[in-house]
């Protein structure tokens, strides 16, 4: 049976422990006053050793100008005596960039279980994060493909029918499904079909004149469907011009025109 360590044993091992982890750890007392911390700890406040942290306080390092902050957070753990867990925040990176952050605090207690400060520790998920925006980018790019779908339904007629609302991101998304679409299918007739669009406003009305001035450039004709008399009012009250775009009521209308309009060239 392997002797029990003395009190200088267990400290030397606890430290052991502590540097060892890969995040900067730390604890402080109830004034928010540094009791210690491990080697990574020590790095991040520019110090050699974990020692030099030891009786300083926020205000004292070089991330001061969040002091009060994070001083509201130790007391919020020490009043409340609940954890506070992956707290996600920006923080100051080498060289003036940006790494993000998961930020935990507990309560420290002492043998007799009364909290006498707070114990904490950051973990560096910049590369989580990241794969994250990634993911939910390649989402919101896939649901913005499904909302605006393009549609060959003739020779040389395509169809976007669009629904729902029309915002910028949606709107920059419309017009290159559509102009690319013209080119793959080698279209004569690009409709746009706004039947299903809840509000027709400034930002949604010029997005399609763009979107329709677009489809001129490349040599096919721009068709508008869908459009009711509150749209038609919009319109002239905006102003906007939508050139020798062909405006019909519905979509049927459209692709009957964008037929005949192809028979009378073949003929």
């Amino acid at each position: 049976m392997t002797q029990g360590l003395d009190l200088a044993g267990q400290l030397a091992q606890f430290k052991a422990v502590v540097d060892s982890l890969p995040w900067a750890v730390f604890w402080k007392d109830l004034d928010s006053r540094y009791l210690g911390g491990n080697q990574a700890m020590a790095k991040l406040c520019g110090f050699a050793s974990p020692d030099d942290l030891v009786g300083l306080s926020d205000t004292d390092l070089w991330w001061r100008d969040d002091a009060a902050s994070y001083r509201a957070d130790d007391l919020d753990v020490i009043q409340s005596g609940q954890q506070r867990l992956y707290v996600r925040l920006p923080f100051p990176g080498e060289g003036g960039s940006t790494i993000w952050i998961d930020r935990h605090r507990i309560p420290l207690r002492d043998p007799s279980g009364a909290i006498a400060g707070v114990i904490g520790w950051f973990e560096d998920v910049t590369t989580r994060k990241n794969a994250e925006d990634a993911e939910a980018q390649a989402q919101l790019e896939a649901t913005l493909e499904m909302a605006t779908p393009l549609l060959p339904v003739a020779d040389g007629v395509l169809v976007m029918p669009l629904i729902g609302k029309l915002d910028a991101q949606r709107a920059a998304q419309m017009s290159e499904t559509l102009l690319t679409g013209v080119t793959q299918y080698r279209a004569h007739t690009a409709i746009l079909d706004v039947t299903g669009v809840r509000r027709m406003d400034t930002t949604a009305i010029e997005a399609l004149a763009r979107a329709a001035a677009g489809v001129r450039l490349l040599g096919a004709a721009a068709v508008v469907t869908g459009v009711g008399p509150t749209v038609a009012q919009a319109i002239v009250r905006l102003g906007v011009d939508f050139g020798q775009v062909v405006v019909l009521g519905d979509l049927k209308a459209g692709v009957a025109h964008a037929l005949a309009s192809a028979h009378k060239r073949r003929a």
